[in-house]
């Protein structure tokens, strides 16, 4: 793979050079001439204020062509087009012959738009792609981004070469224009696995097909001429079609999933070749005059390296998606009033402003529009502490950063993610968190900014103050957003010192009055319960999925010759082993049928379960129950299937009975087995009585009474009853 990504550089290199020689070799005229009189006349300058300033005229004959006569360089008796020269001499109507050098530096728009531009953009292509190539090799994705960057930045480096009727050039400009996105949608095919989104059109590789069609027209224009008029119609069409494709591919993709990266993708590599497309190739392949010429409509492709470097820093650099989502929305505002104005003063002052002067006051009332935005919202900010908010700024970021610091166990920990915090959104480690005793001037979560230095309080009591102290100054959406977290922090503090108080007064009510507590266990059982179900869904949606995807990945392995198959198929089957295995973890943490189809139904699946995988009779007797409490549900499912696991376990027996109740306001479970039953005194000393204990804990949360009853070789019989709002009953 390194030999071929060598091979592309130094390619990319090699063409780059080529064309940009070229075209600083000899600058570009386009000076249209019409030899159907016998002589060669001026019509037309492609660029008419450079011809003005030579004194080029409509209709002036051109004698020669960097000193050769220009019949002698031109095909009398056709439209010609003189592309390039260094030096021309003219024969004005009068009979003055007049001599003309030509330079880049005459023609600013030549110089920029054929060897300014380019170079920066070959440059700067060849910068991205080396970065990106050195941090992840081994992606494909990344090595065919790489290939899109280079194809479109030979694309428009050959412009002047092109421009200039060279033949290489040509061909590398109408190779690159389709090439680059063929390897587009080959990446979108790519990315779409990658994304695991189903590629519902061709394969991309029969794409690679269509530069080979490209350069057979080539060489038909050596034998007729006609096809000089076909090939670029061609080539024009390939690459609409493309960016039409690409964009239908990525419209569906996003409609299906609502990804935000396929969104980037798209606003960041197909919106600067629409102006392109709609500007020039359109109106060029329906034989209409184009809007805007090649050359100027392709000036949008230069934002496509810097679109890779925002891919790339969008989550890195804290404020950078800020800043472009203000200036955005700013831009939006501004062009639409400089719009409105510009109109206004058109149509009342139609015959006094000429275009050029309307482009200038467009352009002044959008600047002065944009900074007087700019403007609001300073004072916004120091009169009513309001700042700009869109998606990746300040408020979002503290609103992360609250939901984060929320998990904090103690206050230690709490200031530690404090400190996490600062860290990572300011950029800075010169901070320090202090605790004093002594009075501050400050009122909680108040900044005090002076002397280069940033002064916070955190919080205050009568016996203690945490202040945050900053070494320099921050910017104000900075402080706004510090000021803001300070203040949460401090409410934070405030909660956690009451937590601990009641933690103490719940233990000292323990210890001096020996009294269970039942409203605590019930409490923190649904605590349990619940943080078990988001580790349940939590692993359904990582491990297992992912554990799922290599078991695809390897039956499209097992089929592969030049692989051993049985080997690839038993790593497949201990994997869907372990998937199998995790499911039923996952449905044992949070049942999820209880949701969906009610305790009585997800009841009648469980017993279905235990016929299969158990070696004893089970008879069974489920009534429906109902409970205001909806958590009672989960703990009479719970309570099944955890007498169920005792029995299969550890059991021994060929009967088990199960019945289930219903009682006003509650439900009375009975389990009887004639297993080998136990010792009630040595089960709850071993390690088998965890399933026991479990059961025992969840009666006595929900106020309830248990009783188990049993000897050895006598099997085993429990007595569960639970009432709502019932008195407290223990065993």
């Amino acid at each position: 793979m390194s030999k071929l990504t060598y091979s592309i550089f130094i390619t990319y290199l090699l063409l780059g050079i080529y064309v940009l020689v070229i075209a600083i070799q000899t600058p570009f005229i386009g000076i249209a001439i019409d030899t159907t009189s016998g002589q060669p006349v001026i019509v037309k300058s492609y660029y008419p204020d450079w011809a003005q300033q030579q004194n080029i005229e409509k209709g002036d004959i051109l004698v020669t062509i960097d000193l050769q006569l220009a019949e002698e360089k031109i095909m009398m008796g056709k439209p010609h087009t003189l592309r390039s020269a260094h030096e021309l001499t003219i024969l004005k109507a009068d009979g003055f012959v007049h001599s003309i050098p030509v330079k880049h530096t005459d023609m600013p728009e030549e110089l920029f738009i054929h060897i300014v531009f380019p170079l920066l953009y070959f440059a700067l292509s060849f910068g991205v792609a080396i970065y990106l190539w050195k941090r992840n090799r081994e992606n494909q994705l990344t090595n065919l981004l790489i290939l899109f960057l280079l194809t479109c930045s030979l694309a428009y480096t050959s412009i002047g070469a092109s421009g200039r009727e060279d033949l290489l050039g040509k061909m590398v400009m109408g190779h690159c224009i389709v090439l680059c996105f063929v390897v587009f949608i080959h990446f979108l095919q790519h990315y779409y696995y990658f994304l695991h989104i189903k590629w519902p059109f061709f394969h991309a590789k029969w794409l690679y097909l269509l530069p080979i069609l490209i350069t057979c027209c080539y060489f038909l224009e050596m034998y007729d001429s006609r096809f000089k008029m076909i090939t670029p119609i061609v080539i024009l069409g390939l690459f609409g079609i493309l960016v039409l494709s690409a964009i239908c591919i990525l419209i569906t993709g996003y409609l299906r999933t609502h990804s935000a990266k396929i969104r980037l993708i798209a606003i960041a590599l197909i919106v600067p070749f629409l102006p392109f497309l709609f500007l020039f190739v359109i109106p060029e392949i329906f034989r209409y005059t184009p809007i805007l010429q090649a050359e100027f409509s392709a000036l949008f492709l230069l934002f496509i390296p810097f679109s890779f470097v925002f891919i790339q820093v969008n989550e890195r650099l804290f404020d950078i998606e800020y800043q472009l989502s203000r200036l955005r929305y700013y831009c939006a505002l501004a062009f639409f009033s400089a719009f409105v104005i510009t109109l206004g003063l058109s149509i009342f002052l139609v015959n006094h402003l000429s275009i050029t002067l309307l482009t200038a006051i467009f352009v002044l009332v959008f600047l002065v529009n944009i900074a007087s935005f700019y403007l609001k919202e300073q004072l916004d900010f120091k009169h009513r502490k309001v700042i700009f908010s869109s998606n990746g700024d300040y408020v979002h970021s503290l609103y992360a950063a609250v939901n984060r610091m929320g998990n904090a166990k103690n206050q230690q920990d709490l200031l530690a993610r404090f400190t996490y915090e600062i860290t990572e959104k300011l950029g800075t480690t010169d901070f320090t968190i202090e605790t004093i005793t002594e009075d501050v001037s400050l009122a909680r979560g108040e900044v005090n900014a002076r002397d280069q230095k940033t002064q916070l309080l955190i919080y205050d009591s009568a016996d203690e103050k945490i202040v945050l102290l900053i070494s320099h100054t921050l910017q104000k959406e900075e402080l706004l957003w510090l000021e803001l977290l300070a203040l949460y922090v401090s409410m934070l503090i405030d909660s956690l010192k009451l937590i601990e108080d009641l933690v103490l007064e719940i233990q000292h009510m323990k210890v001096t009055n020996n009294t269970p507590l039942p409203w605590l266990d019930k409490l923190l059982w649904n605590i349990i319960e619940k943080e078990k179900g988001i580790l349940a869904q939590e692993l359904h949606d990582t491990i297992l999925q992912e554990q799922l995807h290599l078991a695809r990945e390897l039956d499209v392995l097992a089929g592969s010759p030049s692989i051993k198959g049985e080997k690839v198929r038993a790593i497949r089957e201990q994997l869907l082993n372990a998937a199998k295995d995790l499911r039923e973890y996952c449905e044992n943490l949070s049942p999820p049928l209880l949701d969906t189809l009610g305790l009585h139904i997800a009841l009648k699946k469980l017993i279905q379960k235990v016929n299969i995988r158990a070696n004893f009779l089970l008879n069974t007797q489920i009534e429906r129950v109902h409970f205001q409490d909806l958590s009672l549900h989960l703990v009479v499912y719970l309570l099944v299937q955890e007498l169920f696991n005792n029995a299969i376990k550890h059991a021994e027996a060929t009967e088990v009975s199960l019945r289930l109740l219903a009682l006003d306001r509650g439900f009375v479970l009975q389990y009887d087995d004639n297993g080998i039953g136990c010792n009630i005194e040595a089960l709850m000393q071993s390690s088998a009585s965890m399933g026991i204990n479990g059961i025992r804990e969840r009666v006595r949360a929900f106020n309830g009474d248990m009783t188990i009853t049993s000897k050895e070789n006598e099997g085993m019989h429990i007595y569960i009853k639970i009432q709502e709002e019932g008195e407290n009953i223990h065993d």
